[in-house]
């Protein structure tokens, strides 16, 4: 490894990630780390630890002003000939020891490059706003985030009215943008049957004549569900996606947040068998009417 660039949100008081990123600044490793000071709740510790991880020579990068970064992104940067080459990580949940036992997140660790290659831009956009990238995989607010999440959604419609099955599996803390939900709706009266799961705010209406192919949960448990699963039918071949952003409003449209492809067979099968056993909790869930 030459170099690791990683984004913190919310640290914990005494983050062993912060510590091992300081452990491996010590050991001649290129560290950049991009701090988000506007956590809620989380800003002194953050700024404790920007000034810990500047005394060991690592490189901070501080917030954008009037912008929250609250994607969940690490990279490895490997030295040219590596049997391994780079990796990225791309998670539902902070990089937090406190909230890891507490929260259920997913994470994905990947070389795959398209998607390597893609986070390396996002990053340099982290460091120089100017910079405007285009991104195929991934999925960033301002750029494609919106738009692309529209498109898997009325591709469902098309193959419902091509005569197929549309069917949405969505899981995430809040769903509050109107564009979204109207979304939903559409996609509803045009016959794609839509499952979701949420814990927080969901403004949207079950029960209704344009919702009727909706059901919406929500499961409250000894863990808190932080994670944000997006599952398309797309007739047969899913398309499945993790990440870091609600629809909610800010998240969609006023932060910097990634949503990433999960394109490895085993792993979506395991994602949506995860999502179907939660599907089919009728003891820690209900219903939201």
């Amino acid at each position: 490894v030459k170099e690791i660039k990683t984004t913190q949100y919310r640290v914990s008081d005494h983050s062993v990630v912060v510590n091992s990123l300081i452990a491996a600044a010590e050991n001649g490793k290129k560290v950049s780390v991009f701090v988000e000071l506007k956590a809620r709740f989380d800003e002194e510790a953050n700024l404790k630890w920007a000034y810990e991880m500047t005394k060991a020579g690592i490189r901070i990068i501080y917030s954008i002003p009037r912008l929250k970064v609250h994607a969940k992104l690490a990279m490895v940067l490997r030295k040219k000939g590596s049997k391994y080459g780079d990796q990225v990580y791309l998670g539902t949940g902070n990089f937090n020891e406190k909230t890891a036992r507490l929260y259920g997140d997913h994470g994905l660790f990947t070389s795959n490059p398209e998607v390597v290659g893609e986070v390396k831009e996002l990053y340099k956009h982290l460091e120089n706003q100017k910079l405007r990238p285009v991104f195929k995989h991934i999925l960033v607010p301002g750029f494609n985030m919106v738009p692309h999440f529209i498109e898997m959604i009325n591709q469902e419609i098309e193959n419902v009215k091509k005569g197929g099955i549309g069917y949405i599996l969505l899981k995430m803390n809040g769903l509050q943008d109107k564009e979204m939900v109207d979304s939903l709706y559409r996609a509803s009266e045009a016959g794609v049957k839509i499952d979701l799961i949420v814990r927080g705010v969901c403004t949207l209406r079950t029960g209704m004549p344009y919702s009727k192919n909706i059901r919406v949960i929500r499961i409250v448990d000894r863990y808190l569900e932080h994670a944000r699963v997006f599952v398309f039918l797309n007739d047969g071949d899913h398309r499945v996606y993790l990440g870091s952003a609600d629809w909610m409003k800010r998240n969609l449209r006023a932060r910097v947040e990634c949503i990433f492809p999960v394109y490895d067979p085993d792993l979506k099968k395991e994602l949506i068998d995860i999502m179907n056993i939660q599907l089919s909790d009728n003891v820690k869930a209900f219903e939201i009417d």
